[in-house]
């Protein structure tokens, strides 16, 4: 199974005391983790906004190496055309979802992809599979 991960999950090893759980599942998982561009776009968001100093150096160096080694899929007309049709359906349904998330979400929609998230609330909303590795 493939796992689009979130980057709440992604970014746990980062925390000053990670949790051992979310830790060891992206271990075990490694060969089986993809993001897209809108995640990886999130987390240089937030390494972005940090003041200069040792923390942001060292989560620069940590988001350099996993561009590296994690793939990333590409947010294209496909996707857009799925995002469009998942945000009408939630309208429809009297339901939203944050921008960003609804853009993730349709990405695992169109590659059938399970999303490791600790917001599975809001994903479920969407019909997408999905996977907490805090739980």
């Amino acid at each position: 199974m493939t796992y689009l991960v979130d980057a709440n999950v992604l970014s746990e090893p980062t925390k000053p005391v990670p949790n051992n759980k979310v830790v060891d599942w992206l271990t075990a998982n490694e060969g089986d983790l993809v993001v897209d561009s809108i995640i990886l776009g999130e987390l240089c968001v937030g390494i972005l906004a940090l003041p200069r100093g040792r923390k942001r150096t060292q989560l620069e160096k940590w988001f350099g190496e996993v561009v590296k080694t994690i793939d990333c899929l590409p947010w294209d007309a496909t996707i857009s055309r799925r995002w469009a049709k998942l945000v009408v359906d939630l309208k429809q349904n009297g339901d939203t979802l944050p921008l960003l998330d609804s853009m993730i979400a349709a990405t695992a929609l169109q590659h059938d992809l399970t999303v490791a998230t600790r917001n599975t609330r809001d994903f479920r909303k969407t019909g997408v599979k999905v996977l907490d590795p805090f739980a």
